[in-house]
């Protein structure tokens, strides 16, 4: 089994594997610094963030190579919303000078390469500053659109425009509301909140909490009421859950009139849970309403105390004939079982079916009482067998030509 290799970075103190987190050099040696204490300064526009490392890597520095990656890693980031970090070009750019094309070249050969490029890179960049400007303008004027400006012009461009250009204000909202000239005047309130007295102030802060408005104590209190209502309460708890509902009704509404439906949807599922848990539900209001009564007595009860006594009636029909009804019931069912053959050939073929089953059981017993598994028959069990099956065959043959009949 190999043995893995583990090595401690020398900024953050861990320890981690040394041929996973750390670069390794032109000699075969390893940084002292893993891959994210390395490249957590890189700024991949600026070669000054990054120029020591690929020198202590004896890594070329090929501008033209490192672009390519950088672009690819910045149009990536910025389709998911992402800021490009030190780390995703820098790895790449690595992976890339180990390619056959760029392995024998070594940090010292960097100038050489780059000259060679030079020549490539003039003729590349002639122009380049005109025909952006001319992008820019046609941007302003409409004739291309933005994806269209994106995809044109360069990649450093784009950059400095999204980190140091002046952010520009977003256009003030319009008011969902109006002007207001709908809603009622509000001095009509501030009339209600200015009738509260010392003491209703003193009793609703109390009981409501000294975070609310006045005519946010009227609006709880009105709830609280509209609910007591309702609803049959009577203990201490329920009252307190009862209060809970009250505020994130109120919650729910401010919620929804401020437009904010995330927080109105959370709101929401609390308010619900708590009236389900109080069993604050139109369901059970009407399951309460409908219990008006449980029993014949406080039927007779409640017919006592609105209309006076009951009188007595008396009952024409013979005493007995509760009894004659429940005779007729008995000899209904007599003659539904006597009568209906098909009825007696169920009960008998079922008595018969339990008794075999009995008869089975205690076979089964006397044959482990002899040390057998199964049930050994004997020479009497195939002759009864036999007259049994004789007995049927005789039976379905008098069915069969309609002696029975």
């Amino acid at each position: 089994m190999a043995v893995v290799e583990m090595k401690t970075c020398v900024k953050c103190g861990k320890t981690k594997k040394a041929d996973l987190d750390f670069y390794k050099r032109k000699d075969g040696t390893r940084t002292d610094l893993c891959k994210s204490c390395l490249t957590m300064h890189i700024d991949n526009f600026d070669p000054d963030t990054f120029l020591w490392i690929l020198e202590d890597l004896d890594i070329p520095y090929i501008p033209e190579e490192w672009n390519v990656i950088r672009d690819k890693a910045f149009a990536l980031a910025k389709s998911k919303g992402k800021i490009l970090d030190g780390m995703s070009v820098f790895g790449k750019y690595l992976s890339k000078m180990k390619l056959k094309q760029w392995m024998r070249y070594h940090w010292a050969d960097s100038e050489m390469l780059q000259r060679e490029n030079e020549e490539k890179k003039q003729i590349a960049a002639e122009g380049r500053a005109e025909y952006e400007a001319g992008l820019k303008e046609q941007l302003e004027r409409g004739e291309i659109n933005q994806a269209q400006y994106d995809t044109l012009v360069s990649t450093p461009t784009q950059n400095e425009e999204l980190y140091y250009a002046d952010p520009t204000p977003p256009p003030e909202a319009a008011n969902p509301y109006g002007d207001g000239s709908q809603f009622v005047d509000e001095s009509i309130f501030d009339e209600a909140v200015q009738s509260l007295t010392d003491d209703d102030k003193i009793y609703l802060a109390t009981k409501w909490g000294r975070t609310y408005t006045p005519f946010e104590w009227i609006e709880l209190e009105k709830k609280y009421k509209e609910m007591t209502e309702s609803f049959d309460i009577q203990d201490a708890d329920t009252i307190n859950t009862l209060i809970l509902i009250c505020k994130t009704n109120l919650k729910m509404n401010q919620f929804l009139d401020g437009g904010d439906v995330d927080g109105f949807q959370k709101v929401s599922r609390v308010n619900e849970n708590l009236r389900k848990s109080a069993k604050f539900t139109a369901a059970q209001n009407k399951d309460q309403k409908s219990e008006f009564v449980n029993s014949i007595g406080e039927l007779v009860d409640y017919c006592e105390k609105c209309g006076g006594a009951i009188p007595r009636y008396t009952i024409e029909a013979p005493q007995d004939i509760i009894d004659k009804v429940i005779q007729d019931l008995k000899d209904y069912t007599k003659g539904l079982i006597y009568e209906d053959k098909s009825l007696a050939k169920q009960i008998e073929d079922f008595l018969k079916r339990n008794e075999n089953l009995k008869q089975q059981k205690q076979d089964l017993k006397e044959a482990k009482e002899r040390g057998d598994d199964i049930i050994t028959l004997s020479d009497q069990d195939i002759l009864d067998h036999e007259n049994n099956m004789a007995q049927q065959k005789e039976h379905d043959e008098q069915i069969y030509n309609g002696d029975d009949f």
